[in-house]
């Protein structure tokens, strides 16, 4: 029961998290086209270093037998 609560509560913020995270800038004075530059620069930062680290771990599983 608790496990289902909580998977709830989860999915529940993370679907709020974009528009309150938009919000909260907007209320700041961030305009909302520099918000968007802004989040695609973390974006792109997350995804590259994601794969590099794909890349190293598929890297160091071929070189252990």
């Amino acid at each position: 029961m608790k496990q289902e609560i909580f998977s709830t509560v989860g999915a529940a913020a993370a679907k709020a998290a974009p528009p309150v995270t938009v919000a909260g800038a907007v209320a700041a004075g961030i305009n909302l086209d520099r918000l968007v530059v802004v989040l695609t620069i973390i974006y792109l930062a997350a995804q590259i270093s994601y794969l590099g680290w794909r890349w190293v771990r598929e890297w160091r599983q071929k070189v252990r037998p």
